[in-house]
């Protein structure tokens, strides 16, 4: 009778590691599937097939202006950004602005009018004056901030490294990383 116990134990033992091995094998193939996919995206294509988006809603209208990063290296941090301008939930305007390729995605915002606002990354050929009402998007090369232009905050990476738009009532404009280490 004890060593009959003892049997059935085993034989459900047995089969319950069985379970356990298949689940993690499965859990492993998947995992490795998901990773490989990106992986040989990134390889095949130069980028990540997603975008990660952060977006900043205008004060009292419908029209939002959003900063896309797309991942374009395997494994370091280096993006490709895109302005993008949605009005009533439309898209109206894309445009590629410079890619980071060193931890330089911070791009500050300010108004320079009701209609107006200058986009300011850290590199100096970085800069946008986006005019809403056209729509257009235009380079500017001025070494700093347009006249008058008041800061309203930036798309950035937050504390929990969340990339997303940061208003100026949650913290102060940053000096640019670059500014910091005493310029190029």
């Amino acid at each position: 009778m004890y060593k009959a116990k003892n049997t059935e134990i085993f034989k459900v033992f047995k089969n319950g590691l069985k379970f356990l091995l298949w689940a993690i094998l499965i859990f492993v193939v998947v995992l490795f599937a998901q990773c490989a996919y990106e992986s040989s995206y990134r390889i095949i294509f130069g980028k990540a097939s997603y975008s990660v988006k952060a977006s900043y809603k205008l004060p009292n209208s419908n029209t939002e202006i959003i900063l896309e990063r797309r991942c374009i290296h395997l494994f370091l941090a280096e993006y490709e950004r895109t302005l993008v301008l949605h009005v009533a939930g439309k898209e109206v305007l894309r445009q590629e602005v410079a890619a980071d390729s060193g931890g330089y995605s911070r791009m500050n915002v300010y108004q320079v009018s009701p209609t107006e606002y200058f986009l300011s990354g850290d590199i100096s050929y970085d800069k946008h004056e986006l005019d809403i009402t056209i729509p257009k998007i235009t380079a500017n090369h001025s070494e700093g901030k347009l006249t008058g232009a008041r800061f309203v905050g930036a798309f950035d990476s937050d504390e929990k490294k969340v990339w997303r738009f940061i208003a100026k009532t949650e913290r102060e404009e940053q000096k640019s990383k670059i500014e910091r280490k005493g310029g190029i």
